[in-house]
């Protein structure tokens, strides 16, 4: 058996024992320090926790901003009916002429 033959058969066995050695390292903290890793994985939570509070503020607001154009808008519609119902129609180039009560339709 000649060297070339043996370091053939062999070659993937230092690659794999890298490999494994690294995975132990790991896993039992020595590589990447357990604190480092905690605090990190301590890190992503309290980002999660601000983005959680952030949607609650932003959903709040949403919900302040529907009520609010709830509101307008029933006043549009009140304002409207009074338009319609005692107003005259004003006829100018724009609106058919065929639509009777107050704010004609724009064409």
């Amino acid at each position: 058996m000649d060297l070339l033959t043996f370091l053939s058969d062999y070659s993937e066995v230092g690659f794999g024992s890298i490999v494994v050695a690294v995975v132990v390292l790991i896993i039992t903290g020595r590589l990447v320090p357990i604190t480092t890793h905690r605090r990190e994985l301590e890190r992503e939570r309290a980002r999660g926790d601000e983005w959680k509070e952030a949607h609650g503020t932003s959903e709040q607001g949403r919900k302040a901003a529907l009520e609010q154009n709830g509101a307008l808008l029933a006043g549009v519609r009140i304002a409207d009916k009074f338009y319609r119902d005692f107003l005259p129609p004003v006829p100018d180039e724009h609106t058919i002429p065929h639509m009777t009560g107050g704010s004609d339709v724009a064409v």
